[in-house]
């Protein structure tokens, strides 16, 4: 309750944390839905990042983005925040390990898209 929805029939009800007007930055993305995540995976915590939406709506424009890095997407500015961070803490010490996924669900098949050809 008081959270926001979108309910589709009478029993599929899905709840959403933030929706970006069609001329957002991806600075702003990031900013508004990932950069929070980030730091909670820098402290150790797990965390997911799910787009969802139909076909040509935009989702991998928002994950990926471009070659420029003003337009990269949430996963390669996410790395660059992890990547840049884990420098400072290995020479402070400490030890870890990165894990990724990159999946696409389409049709209810599930991709790797980080594996190759599925």
């Amino acid at each position: 309750a008081g959270e926001p929805q979108v309910v589709l029939g009478a029993d599929r009800a899905f709840t959403f944390d933030h929706v970006f007007d069609t001329a957002a930055a991806q600075h702003e993305v990031y900013e508004g839905c990932a950069q929070a995540l980030v730091e909670r995976v820098l402290k150790g915590y797990n965390s997911t990042v799910l787009a969802y939406g139909q076909t040509g709506s935009g989702k991998t424009h928002t994950m990926q983005g471009s070659n420029d890095p003003d337009s990269w997407g949430l996963i390669p500015r996410s790395l660059r925040k992890i990547l840049r961070e884990s420098e400072s803490m290995r020479r402070d010490g400490w030890a870890w390990t990165l894990r990724a996924s990159f999946l696409e669900v389409y049709n209810e098949q599930l991709r790797d898209l980080l594996y190759g050809a599925a």
